[in-house]
């Protein structure tokens, strides 16, 4: 590749492009922190999914047990045969 030639001193490209460098570490040093914390919330939003999915099935498993019991005829009913 030909080297580009600049017409302002060493000293000053020196300090555009060590500007330039500091600007872009800056934004993906943003951009990683942003990453990092949208994983961190993915992973605990997965986990309160899961917590709450297990909390809906054993609810729903009480509720079954509950509607038996409903269904089923009590002992000692006086309307059992069908008043």
């Amino acid at each position: 590749m030909l080297a580009r030639e600049y017409k302002s001193t060493a000293s000053r490209l020196a300090r555009v492009f060590r500007r330039s460098r500091d600007i872009w570490k800056r934004r993906a040093a943003d951009k990683q922190r942003a990453l990092k914390k949208l994983r961190i919330r993915v992973r605990d939003l997965g986990d309160s999914r899961e917590h709450w999915k297990a909390v809906a099935g054993q609810q729903a498993q009480e509720i079954a047990v509950l509607r038996a019991q409903l269904d089923q005829p009590r002992e000692g009913d006086s309307c059992a045969g069908g008043c």
